[in-house]
């Protein structure tokens, strides 16, 4: 039995078809433990009921699939708010009751946290979790609602929406003219723009052309394109290390959108992208979540509401919180403000979810805001935090990390 995740229907008659509503993860036994069936609502479709109304007619329909493969198994599900317990069916009833089964519910030995469930089920719980976030993470190709949209329209015209400062609108107006020396020239006034330019010309691919302490140096080894974005995200660091939002972590914020880029970098062979791509890689996995900033900017309120929510929650709590409380999804508000700014068509729509454009950035990009969550852990992600961290990314992410100095 391979892991794998149903997405399932649960009629009113308790029939059970693929379709929307329940997920159900499978996972076989690991090294030490036993096999789990992880079921949860989808936080992104609510199927009108909660899930231990629902899992006795998953459990049997899942049985009758896996047949003899189903026993031992530890059956579990996720309660709206975020509650881990053990689903104990009585197979006696099974066959008198059809597909459903009798089911009594009870906490974990630790109790109903997710490291409860992760203590008592090892290995495979946690690759229970990892399956279900998979599923929930990926962004909507449906077109957004009119509520949502209309959202998007507020924090568009909000007066905090966030931006970078007066360098960057001298950098922007000498680009240009391809005036060089003038981006050059602009830079130099700052002293931490200057020292994020320089870091990230000597801890890049160009570093075995040898360090530089030079900006004119530096602008001409990154290129105007990929200067543009350093001194965007230089800026940006540098004006918003606090704001609107005092329960908004925001150096983790900027220590995960590194680490994202990072990681994007170092997953291109991986995902066989040219290594000429690797500044607009690097950029798609820093800018990927630039909505929870906005958020944080134009929305306090809200953004309080949710950490209060998903402080010490499981990713899937966190899914569904965000879904309840903002309007539209993180990644559209990351999509509707990088409209402001001229970032290569390949970044935009990668960071909206559209796998249409180049499937290998949409699923590079993915790989990469997982791997992040290894390296430096952002709250809000509804990613796990122990998912293994390939050695190629860690090395990448050590290599950045004096562009974080001047921001510290």
């Amino acid at each position: 039995m391979n892991p794998l995740i149903h997405e399932l229907t649960v009629f009113p008659d308790d029939t059970v078809a693929p379709g929307r509503g329940v997920l159900a993860a499978v996972v076989p036994a690991a090294a030490e433990g036993i096999p789990v069936v992880l079921m949860s609502c989808d936080p992104r479709h609510d199927p009108g009921r909660p899930i231990g109304a629902l899992a006795p007619a998953v459990i049997g329909w899942l049985y009758k699939k896996l047949g003899m493969a189903a026993t031992g198994i530890c059956w579990a599900v996720i309660d709206n708010q975020g509650r881990y317990n053990e689903a104990l069916p009585d197979w006696s009833s099974y066959g008198a009751r059809g597909a459903a089964p009798i089911v009594a519910y009870r906490p974990f030995k630790r109790g109903v946290s997710s490291e409860a469930f992760f203590l008592d089920v090892g290995a495979a719980g946690e690759a229970a979790v990892e399956l279900l976030t998979t599923v929930i993470e990926k962004p909507s190709q449906e077109e957004s609602s009119l509520s949502a949209r209309a959202f998007l329209d507020a924090v568009s015209a909000h007066g905090r929406l966030p931006t970078p400062g007066m360098v960057f609108r001298k950098v922007e107006a000498a680009a240009a003219k391809d005036d060089i020396r003038a981006i050059a020239a602009a830079i130099q006034t700052d002293p931490a723009t200057s020292a994020s330019l320089i870091n990230s010309a000597n801890a890049a691919r160009f570093a075995a052309g040898g360090l530089t302490a030079s900006v004119p140096q530096a602008v001409t080894r990154l290129g105007l394109s990929f200067v543009r974005r350093i001194v965007f995200v230089a800026e940006m660091m540098a004006r918003y290390q606090k704001g609107a939002c005092p329960a908004f972590n925001y150096r983790d914020y900027w220590q995960n959108a590194i680490a994202t880029g990072a990681a994007m970098r170092a997953l291109l062979p991986e995902h066989r992208i040219s290594e000429q791509l690797a500044d607009d890689a690097f950029s798609t996995g820093l800018l990927s979540g630039i909505g929870w900033l906005v958020m944080a900017e134009t929305f306090p309120d809200l953004m309080t509401r949710y950490l209060a929510r998903c402080q010490g929650a499981d990713p899937i709590t966190k899914a569904r919180a965000q879904r309840e409380i903002f309007p539209a999804e993180i990644f559209r508000v990351s999509d509707r403000y990088l409209q402001r700014f001229a970032f290569p068509e390949v970044v935009r729509a990668t960071i909206a979810g559209r796998s249409d454009v180049d499937r290998q950035w949409y699923d590079a990009l993915a790989r990469a805001l997982r791997t992040a969550q290894g390296l430096a852990p952002f709250d809000c992600l509804p990613i796990p935090t122990g998912i293994p961290v390939p050695d190629a990314c860690r090395n990448e992410w050590q290599r950045w990390q004096s562009f974080l100095a001047p921001a510290r």
